[in-house]
């Protein structure tokens, strides 16, 4: 068998993370920096890489009794999410660029508060005279 005819269908490796796994991640980073737990989330999820695949497996085992609870929509997604460490890697590098775009802006609105005082007080000191 040839490379060509047996390797004709595309691996889903080639694409992952998957789009639909993306928006997924994202939303979850973007919860992450909106409660200001980045440090805590990266802490966890660094450690908990190695053992991602065996809370995949858990995810799965548990997963009829977690559902007949609760109605997680997005349940079978976390589980595949949670089957490749590439994933986390996606999940960290995206809540860590959410972090800096929050940062920055924080930033930029202090500077631009600051030189909003500093204009509003030039003409105060200005009429004393």
């Amino acid at each position: 068998m040839s490379p060509s005819s047996g390797w004709a269908m595309k691996d889903r490796a080639d694409e992952r993370p998957l789009p639909e796994h993306k928006e997924v991640m994202d939303r979850f980073a973007r919860k992450i920096i909106d409660w200001r737990m980045t440090a805590p989330a990266i802490l966890f999820l660094e450690s908990a890489k190695p053992l991602s695949f065996l809370g995949n497996q858990a995810l799965v085992f548990f997963q009829p009794m977690v559902q007949s609870i609760f109605n997680f929509k997005t349940y079978d997604e976390v589980v595949e999410i949670l089957e490749d460490r590439d994933n986390l890697e996606y999940l960290l590098s995206r809540i860590e660029e959410f972090e800096a775009e929050r940062t920055k802006a924080e930033r930029d609105e202090r500077k631009r508060r600051r030189e909003e005082r500093r204009a509003a007080k030039a003409p105060k000191e200005g009429e004393d005279e």
